[in-house]
């Protein structure tokens, strides 16, 4: 299990998934989804570098104005899909399941 050596804090992350939404447009998709497809493209584009601690659930929640609900459905969904590695007391990361590219750009 690989560990983290970046952290983006929630403030940040909100705003890269405010500006990432704008620009998607509006989808009908419950939050929780909406929320991991954001954290995964983030990842995929490189916007959020692999192996970068993410902020808490409560504290990206309330970043957000979502519920804790909302943010642990899509950790458990990135985490399902491989994007994230989780560890109780140390957190959550960012991953790249294996078959995917490395991306290359760096965080914003």
């Amino acid at each position: 299990m690989a560990q983290w050596n970046s952290a983006v804090g929630a403030p940040q992350l909100a705003r890269l998934l405010a500006s990432q939404q704008r620009a998607a447009g509006a989808r009908r998709v419950p939050a929780y989804r909406s929320l991991a497809d954001g954290l995964r493209l983030l990842v995929v584009e490189g916007r959020i570098p692999v192996a970068t601690r993410l902020p808490a659930e409560r504290e990206l929640a309330a970043a957000l104005s979502v519920s804790r609900t909302t943010v642990a459905g899509a950790f458990e969904a990135l985490r399902g899909d491989g994007f994230l590695e989780s560890r109780r007391g140390s957190g959550s990361w960012t991953a790249v399941p294996a078959g995917h590219p490395l991306p290359t750009r760096g965080l914003d």
